[in-house]
């Protein structure tokens, strides 16, 4: 079943997702939606709630597979190895001694193309620095090699979307990554990072 859903579902859901992200909760549920009612059918898994599932499927919630392909993209462009995204949204890198490679976004006002900036990148490209330096200055490498060090980091964050039926549950404000890592922090005691940019 897992075989079926990533040839066959899961392309189409991450369709143009490097570019484009829903950011309305009832958009984000009702994607969700379809890997939640999926997992439900596999054998031993109909008991376990989604976010279980997910653990136990290796799977990713879908709006964090999105955060993924945004910071991953974002990454590429850093490297020169795509385009940056558009010409409202340029991306470029900046140095400190202290933090490293950080990636800041210059926004070009259109006034036709205001209303798709609420959509665009949504995901600050910079968000899982907070939870570790693993990857922020990694360069000159494969892509590959990139994702493996992404997902160190990712797999280290909390994934619980607030579907129905489990937002009482939830103990950060939403399922983003910053959201998360900051709960993270909370909880460490490290309090947020000051400084960082959430673009």
């Amino acid at each position: 079943m897992l075989t079926l859903w990533r040839a066959l579902v899961q392309p189409v859901l991450d369709y143009c997702s490097q570019l484009w992200s829903p950011h309305m909760v009832l958009d984000i549920q009702a994607l969700e939606s379809v890997q939640r009612e999926y997992t439900r059918q596999v054998k031993a898994m109909k008991e376990l709630s989604y976010w279980e599932r997910l653990k136990r499927l290796g799977l990713y919630s879908q709006q964090r597979r999105r955060e993924r392909y945004i910071i991953t993209y974002t990454w590429k462009a850093l490297e020169k190895l795509v385009p940056s995204p558009s010409n409202i949204n340029e991306v470029e890198p900046q140095f400190n001694q202290r933090t490293g490679r950080k990636c800041v976004r210059k926004y070009h006002h259109h006034k036709h193309q205001r209303g798709s900036r609420l959509s665009y990148h949504p995901v600050c490209p910079t968000m899982a620095q907070e939870s570790s330096t693993a990857y922020q200055d990694l360069t000159d490498c494969s892509v590959d090699s990139f994702k493996t060090q992404l997902d160190s980091v990712l797999r280290t964050v909390p994934d619980e979307l607030p579907v129905p039926g489990y937002t009482s549950l939830c103990r950060a404000v939403t399922n983003s990554l910053p959201d998360q890592v900051d709960l993270q922090r909370r909880d460490t005691g490290l309090g947020r990072s000051v400084g960082t940019p959430l673009l």
